[in-house]
């Protein structure tokens, strides 16, 4: 009786061990196929060579040199303007234009496409200095706005802009670009990104 329970116990007991050493081989396996598929599949990476250093998004808000660029990029969107270019340029302020405010960008921008038409006028700006919060996803860009009657510059001004943005599913979008006076500048003060990084 003793010999057929212990029998029974030994077979149970091994059939648990190879059934044990399958599940461990089999985990062992997956286990080696994922590491060389990790080491071996293709990595992408995004490289911004106008920024001093890397960008990144998380679910949370943009980095400041993330909100840096796109602020740097919209200010050349919005104010170098010529009248062979508009039709370009509204196009793609309107890819980064928020939905919720694609008629009132593009009514403006129609009104000052019309104006620039009309006076055959052209203006460059340049920036000298960015101010970013992405906390409240805010910012600002200083610089110069020059305004060309054909090949004659007619005008030199110094010009401040601020931009409203909203950051919704790891996407940021603009919301509003538009000129503040110095008293109206949330950073008058503080340290902004200086012209090398922006030119």
């Amino acid at each position: 009786m003793d010999t057929n329970v212990s029998y029974t116990r030994l077979k149970t007991a091994l059939r648990q061990r190879n059934v044990l050493a399958v599940f461990t081989l089999l985990l062992g396996v997956t286990g080696l196929l994922q590491t060389y598929l990790i080491a071996t599949r293709d990595r992408h990476v995004i490289l911004t060579p106008t920024l001093l250093s890397d960008t990144a998004l998380s679910a949370r808000a943009p980095s400041p040199e993330y909100l840096e660029q796109v602020t740097r990029d919209v200010a050349g969107l919005f104010l170098n303007r010529h009248p062979h270019n508009l039709s370009y340029f509204r196009e793609n302020i309107l890819r980064l234009a928020h939905p919720s405010t694609h008629g009132e960008i593009e009514s403006a921008l129609m009104e000052t496409e019309r104006r620039l038409i009309a006076t055959k006028t052209a203006t460059v700006f340049y920036p000298a200095e960015i101010y970013v919060d992405p906390l409240t996803l805010y910012s600002e860009i200083r610089g110069e706005l020059h305004t060309y009657l054909g090949p004659e510059r007619v005008s030199s001004e110094p010009a401040l802009y601020a931009a409203d943005w909203r950051f919704e599913a790891m996407r940021l979008w603009l919301e509003d670009f538009y000129p503040i006076t110095a008293d109206e500048a949330r950073a008058p003060k503080a340290p902004l990104t200086k012209a090398e990084t922006t030119r």
